[in-house]
């Protein structure tokens, strides 16, 4: 008898008292552990995890969330009336005012400094700190570093592309010799 036919045979028998008792022997919970416990039981059966743990994620924010929210936020605002949450929000407002202004008069600060020391403006803004001293103190370390570059690449100018005279025999003659070699060109004067 070979696989065919013995497959024929339990399809005959299916539905049968004797032919559930053999197919729940083959399908039994430990069988079934293993099998999930292959990539390919797990590949099966993740999507479903997912689905269930995204419905009780989602279940979970629907009951739960808003109440933990409100708890904290009279945890960092307790007993707040409209009133103190507004002054709160003006004193904010004002705080973020003052460091803009601040940061423009650094800025404005710095370009002067920048212009006087011969700085590129443009960079400028790079270098503002968090009050006048630390402005002034990232200014001077810039020039430090700008000028050390500077001169660097002047100074490999200078030796890489050096002008040498040329060489000529001929002395420096007052103008009476001159103006007699001119009346003579083919003679020769000699010290």
């Amino acid at each position: 008898m070979n696989f065919d036919e013995v497959i024929k045979a339990l399809k005959e028998f299916e539905g049968s008292e004797e032919y559930n008792n053999f197919i729940s022997g083959l399908i039994n919970d430990e069988r079934v552990n293993a099998y999930l416990d292959t990539d390919n039981g797990k590949k099966l059966m993740q999507p479903r995890l997912d689905r269930y743990s995204n419905k009780s994620l989602e279940s979970w924010k629907a009951n739960n969330l808003q109440g933990l929210v409100d708890a904290k936020v009279k945890e960092l605002y307790p007993d707040a009336d409209p009133k103190d949450i507004e002054i709160q929000k003006l004193k904010q407002e004002l705080a973020e005012q003052k460091a803009s202004a601040l940061r423009q008069t650094l800025t404005n600060k710095a370009l002067t400094v920048a212009n006087e020391k011969g700085l590129p403006a443009d960079l400028v803004g790079y270098f503002i700190g968090a009050d006048e001293d630390s402005t002034m103190e990232n200014l001077s370390n810039f020039e430090k570093i700008y000028t050390g570059a500077i001169s660097a690449k002047v100074d490999e100018k200078l030796k890489g592309a050096s002008h040498v005279p040329p060489i000529d025999d001929n002395e420096p003659i007052d103008g009476v010799t001159a103006a007699f070699q001119a009346l003579n060109p083919g003679l020769k004067i000699s010290e």
